[in-house]
C-alpha cells in the first residue's frame, strides 16, 4: 500500500491525472477481518501491481542493454502474464461481487410492505387517493408530505403517479423518506460500502492506464493487446461465481462499524477528506500548469501559495 502510515494511504490520482482517491479513514471493520479490509488490501495490491510494472521498466532502462522498443517488449510480457491478471482478477471477481451485492441489497428495499390479499388497507388506501385528488396541487403535496398517518403516504406510492396528482419529483422524495425510515442505518453503511467499492473500481482503472503508460501505449492498441487476457480472466471469474455460493456480506458488521464513530469523529474525518480533496486538486492544478509551462513564477508561487496554503 503506497503511504501506508498515511491517514489516507493510497494513490489519489493515476500517473495522467485521474481522479482515484485515497483510501478513506471511516472505511475499517471493528475486527481483523470483513469487507472494508479486504477492499483495502484490493486497493493496495491493484496500486503495487501498476508500480511493479514501472520499477520493472526502470531497471530495464538501467541496464543500458535495451532499446525503447526492446524494453516495451520486455514490460509485454510481464504485463501479459503478471500486472494485467493481478489487476484484472481483482475487478472480476471481488469488487464485482461487492457490487453485486450492493445493487441486490438495495433493489430489495421496499417503502412498505403490501399485501395484495388484506382488502380493508386497500380500501382504506383508495379513499386516501380520492381525498388526495380532491385538494389543489400545493395542498396535495402539503398534506401528504406532512402525513402522519404512513397509510396515506402509501396510498400515494402505490398506484402510478398519474393516479395520485403527485409530481413525480415528489413521490420521489416520499419514497426516498420512507426508505431511510425504514432502512436509515442499512442505507448509511451500503453508502460506506459503495464509496469504497467505487474507490477501488476507480483504482483498477488508473492502474490500467498506469501500465499503458508504462508501456508508451494508446488506448486503441492497449485494448487490443490484451483484451484476450482480460475477457479469459472475466469469463473463468464468472464461471467460478455460477459454480460457488458466494457469503454474504456481514451488513450487521458494517452497520456497527459506521455507527461506532460518534458525532465529533464523523465530522472530524468529513472535514479531513475535504481538505485532502482540495490539496489533491491543488497539486494536480500545480502540476499541470507546470507542464505547459515550466516552473511556476515567482510570483505566481508567491500567489498559489497564498490562495492554497498546505
Amino acid at each position: 500500500m503506497i503511504n501506508q502510515d498515511s491517514k489516507f494511504p493510497g494513490k489519489a490520482r493515476s500517473d495522467k491525472g485521474a481522479w482515484i482517491g485515497p483510501w478513506q479513514p471511516q472505511w475499517r471493520d471493528r475486527g481483523e477481518s470483513g469487507p472494508f479490509t479486504t477492499l483495502r488490501q484490493l486497493y493496495g495490491d491493484i496500486q503495487d501491481a501498476a508500480n511493479g510494472l514501472k520499477a520493472k521498466r526502470d531497471l530495464l532502462k538501467q541496464t543500458g542493454k535495451f532499446t525503447p522498443a526492446g524494453i516495451a517488449e520486455q514490460l509485454k510480457d510481464v504485463a501479459r502474464g503478471e500486472t494485467i491478471p493481478a489487476i484484472r482478477t481483482a475487478a472480476a471477481e471481488q469488487v464485482r461481487k461487492y457490487r453485486l451485492e450492493i445493487e441486490s441489497r438495495r433493489a430489495a428495499m421496499k417503502a412498505f410492505d403490501h399485501d395484495p390479499k388484506d382488502i380493508v388497507s386497500e380500501m382504506r388506501r383508495q379513499e386516501a387517493r380520492a381525498w388526495l385528488r380532491s385538494m389543489k396541487p400545493d395542498e396535495r403535496t402539503k398534506a401528504v408530505r406532512n402525513a402522519s398517518d404512513p397509510l396515506i403516504k402509501e396510498a400515494a406510492l402505490s398506484v402510478p403517479v398519474e393516479l395520485t396528482g403527485l409530481l413525480p419529483s415528489t413521490r420521489d422524495d416520499l419514497t426516498r423518506q420512507l426508505l431511510e425510515e425504514r432502512y436509515g442505518d442499512e442505507i448509511e453503511a451500503l453508502n460506506e460500502l459503495d464509496a469504497a467499492v467505487s474507490t477501488v473500481e476507480r483504482a483498477v482503472d488508473g492502474a490500467r492506464d498506469d501500465v499503458r503508460e508504462a508501456l508508451g501505449m494508446v488506448p486503441h492498441d492497449f485494448n487490443a493487446e490484451f483484451r484476450d487476457v482480460e475477457d479469459e480472466i472475466d469469463r473463468l471469474a464468472a464461471l467460478r461465481a455460477t459454480k460457488s455460493q458466494q457469503p454474504k456480506i456481514d451488513m450487521d458488521s458494517i452497520m456497527s462499524s459506521v455507527k461506532a464513530m460518534n458525532l465529533d469523529e464523523q465530522s472530524q474525518l468529513l472535514e479531513a477528506v475535504k481538505i485532502e480533496r482540495k490539496r489533491s486538486d491543488d497539486r494536480a492544478f500545480r502540476d499541470a500548469l507546470e507542464s505547459v509551462g515550466g516552473p511556476l513564477s515567482g510570483a505566481l508561487e508567491a500567489h498559489f501559495r497564498k490562495h492554497h496554503p498546505g
